[in-house]
């Protein structure tokens, strides 16, 4: 396992961003060609030493300890904005108002620029990626996820680009306030291309806007969303898990879990 990091500007979007590369055991000896995925929020895959708040996944301990049991897959994680309202507008592809309760931080308007980031990691990171590294480049072998918001822009990537994503990971998804939109959003999309969704939502989650109660809800409405499209259990997980915050110790349990879902046939 390495682990590569490289800063680069997004020409879409005119900021600068960090991402960092993990390449599985082997792959300095070999000619083997790898899946990817891609993961929002970067910064907390891999290291606690990444992390804003010092808190990560652990994936690269995980995969220290455990690669024989993980697919082997390159894993592109991209860093988010260091501000929540900055997260928030890049992982938004969507513009919307909202009401805000008094207990919430949440901004009350979201003009989203996740098309322009969606665009930069299609037509600028993604061929790089392809470029520099051995990858197996279709969209049928490549992925994409996030954790709470980023799962949002997940979402619409693998809906708005199907030559470049097939495979879907949304852990804690906080789609109840942006369900609206992902309906327009799938109204006008064709999911012949998709082949492996991996959804989970815990009973103990509290975001900026959503609550326990409501983060449930949302995630129960995007897996029967995806049902009503047709996918059934041979290409859709749903796990509904007790306890767990809405943390990235909470989603350290799950990430190995959804890794190994959506890339189960490789």
């Amino acid at each position: 396992m390495n682990i590569d990091i490289y800063q680069t500007r997004m020409n879409s979007l005119g900021q600068e961003v960090t991402f960092r590369v993990m390449t599985p055991d082997g792959y300095e000896e070999g000619d083997r060609l790898y899946p990817v995925l891609y993961v929002n929020d970067g910064q907390d895959v891999f290291r606690d030493e990444d992390s804003f708040t010092g808190h990560s996944i652990r994936y690269a301990d995980y995969y220290r300890d455990y690669s024989k049991f993980v697919p082997q897959v390159i894993i592109v994680g991209i860093d988010c904005p260091p501000t929540n309202r900055e997260r928030s507008i890049r992982y938004t592809p969507y513009i919307k108002r909202f009401v805000i309760p008094e207990w919430s931080s949440y901004e009350p308007e979201v003009i989203g620029t996740g098309k322009e980031y969606l665009e930069w990691m299609v037509n600028e990171l993604k061929p790089w990626i392809d470029e520099k590294y051995r990858t197996r480049s279709q969209g049928a072998y490549t992925g994409i996820g996030g954790f709470s918001s980023g799962t949002i822009i997940s979402t619409y990537a693998v809906l708005s680009y199907p030559e470049a994503f097939s495979r879907l990971l949304c852990v804690s998804g906080s789609f109840y306030n942006w369900m609206d939109c992902i309906d327009k959003t799938l109204e006008q999309a064709n999911l012949d291309h998709i082949r492996y969704i991996y959804l989970d939502v815990s009973t103990n989650e509290q975001g900026r806007l959503t609550t326990a109660e409501q983060f449930l809800e949302g995630s129960r409405m995007m897996y029967e969303r995806f049902t009503d499209c047709g996918f059934d259990e041979t290409q859709l997980k749903y796990r509904v898990l007790k306890g767990l915050t809405h943390t990235q110790g909470g989603w350290r349990l799950r990430f190995p879990d959804a890794v190994r879902w959506i890339f189960r046939d490789l």
